[in-house]
């Protein structure tokens, strides 16, 4: 529990950010191999990742944005140029996340689902998703960790139960990069079997 208040505790910029230490870790190797032209955050919490996110591009001289989308956007107190905060709800994202507004996101994408951890809204999002992504491009399921938490079945099986299930119909789409995943350790991660890529 010591261990979960610093997670929650961490402040970036002075900004509430909740990112898992070994995802500070993952997610810069992440973005140097891939380095997408658009994030799509779902979850934006107070801001804190999707700033860190666009900092690290903007430091690794990756000409990229951040989308980060959640049912309460919030207005941080600093703010960078390539990063828009949307208002939409993982059970309907469509409704912020049109075809036209998608269509004019530069590829690759790296999509990022961080919001209520439950087994419905992670689902909606990996079905969401799942049409628009193109080869090489990924998709990190944060939080399939709440189930060593305990604390899955108030989730409805929570995002690992949507990983299983999805991997499960869309495998021959989709392989678990097992290089994030295992990086310190077989699922030493805040996002077991979190990292996949399209094909």
């Amino acid at each position: 529990m010591s261990f979960y208040r610093g997670i929650i505790d961490y402040r970036y910029r002075d900004i509430p950010m909740q990112k898992h230490p070994i995802e500070m870790a993952l997610y810069p190797r992440l973005l140097w191999a891939l380095k997408p032209r658009t994030i799509i955050e779902i979850g934006s919490f107070a801001g804190g990742s999707a700033l860190w996110l666009a900092d690290t591009l903007n430091s690794y001289g990756i000409d990229g944005r951040v989308v980060s989308v959640d049912i309460k956007p919030p207005s941080p107190s600093y703010i960078l140029q390539n990063v828009t905060f949307l208002e939409g709800n993982t059970k309907n994202l469509a409704a912020n996340l049109t075809a036209d507004f998608l269509a004019a996101l530069p590829r690759p994408w790296l999509v990022i689902e961080d919001a209520g951890h439950d087994y419905a809204g992670t689902i909606a999002v990996l079905r969401f998703f799942d049409p628009l992504l193109r080869s090489g491009e990924y998709i990190v399921v944060e939080d399939a960790n709440v189930a060593e938490m305990g604390v899955d079945a108030r989730l409805d099986g929570g995002p690992g139960r949507a990983i299983a299930e999805f991997l499960n119909d869309r495998s021959f789409d989709y392989e678990l990069d097992i290089g994030y995943c295992d990086s310190y350790g077989r699922n030493v991660t805040g996002n077991p079997n979190g990292y996949f890529r399209k094909k």
